[in-house]
């Protein structure tokens, strides 16, 4: 079977940027996108209906056919510059359609917008968008949408640099796979980050816990010695691959090393143990998906 990239669309400018990146993916695996949209009615609507002795087939169907033919229109400007698409419509609440048809047909990925606006009905990190990173086994890749759409659908996102996070434990490197695929058809760099962290004095240091023994500078170094272990692996399949360790609050140091060396892409694991200390959706990832405007895969760690 090819490879699967899961594009769920509200029919909004804003949602449409997702498609960006999933362009830039579709090329450059090569992947199929499948457009996806999800149409249900609200409880309100159906109450009225039921009271004025009306089948909710109706409206459902005509809404079915209204996402069907818009999926239709993006699915034919993506194959003209030469990007298969396939346009899938489900019924049921957005969320649980996403989720539920991602994991049967075996998406690759999921890439979606955080927020997009339809009607009534809004896509923002704390609805959708998180529900489906919540609940979803299936890679999530987050583009923070801007208020300015894209002038062109079929316009691809540049990703020549990404970002890894690790701390240090094998559930965290769960992530690399996923990241050196991408990074292999796309031709971009890797840059591997920790940020090293010791107990002083009693007092937690940052989001991760590590019992080191020693200065910071001993941390370091062994933060260091690490990625660089880390990095010989991947050096060995054809990745470019750099380092990078730096001090201060994870989700901080991450936003901020994002911002300064121009990194197109955050790629982590949801969550991640170092003794005692988990990073977890709501806590390292959650923040630097709420502030940071670098588009964030994360990968579901087992």
């Amino acid at each position: 079977m090819a490879t699967q990239i899961l594009v769920p669309l509200d029919g909004s400018d804003l949602a449409e940027q997702a498609l960006s990146c999933a362009t830039m993916l579709a090329r450059g695996l090569p992947a199929e996108l499948v457009l996806f949209r999800a149409v249900s009615l609200p409880s309100d609507v159906k109450d009225i209906l039921a009271e004025v002795d009306l089948e909710v087939d109706v409206p459902l169907g005509q809404m079915e056919a209204e996402a069907q033919s818009y999926l239709g229109k993006m699915a034919s400007q993506l194959e003209e510059v030469g990007v298969r698409a396939q346009p899938v419509v489900r019924r049921g609440p957005a969320a649980r359609a996403i989720v539920d048809y991602a994991e049967q047909t075996n998406m690759w990925q999921i890439v979606m917008a955080t927020h997009g606006h339809s009607g009534i009905t809004r896509w923002v990190h704390g609805s959708v968008a998180e529900r489906v990173l919540q609940a979803s086994s299936v890679p999530v890749l987050l583009v923070r949408a801007k208020e300015k759409g894209l002038d062109d659908v079929r316009q691809m996102m540049a990703c020549r640099r990404i970002l890894v996070p690790l701390d240090g434990s094998s559930v965290a490197e769960q992530v690399l796979p996923l990241v050196t695929r991408i990074a292999q058809a796309i031709d971009a760099q890797i840059t591997l980050f920790r940020v090293p962290i010791v107990f002083v004095h009693g007092s937690l240091m940052g989001e991760w816990y590590i019992p080191l023994e020693g200065t910071f500078e001993t941390a370091e170094q062994n933060a260091r010695a690490y990625l660089d272990r880390v990095a010989e692996r991947l050096r060995s399949q054809g990745i470019h691959v750099s380092v990078a360790v730096q001090t201060g609050g994870v989700a901080d140091s991450i936003i901020n090393y994002a911002q300064a060396n121009q990194i197109d892409l955050i790629a982590m694991c949801t969550h991640g143990r170092t003794g005692r200390m988990r990073w977890t959706l709501g806590s390292v990832a959650d923040r630097v998906l709420r502030a940071s405007h670098v588009p964030a895969l994360l990968v579901r760690a087992r």
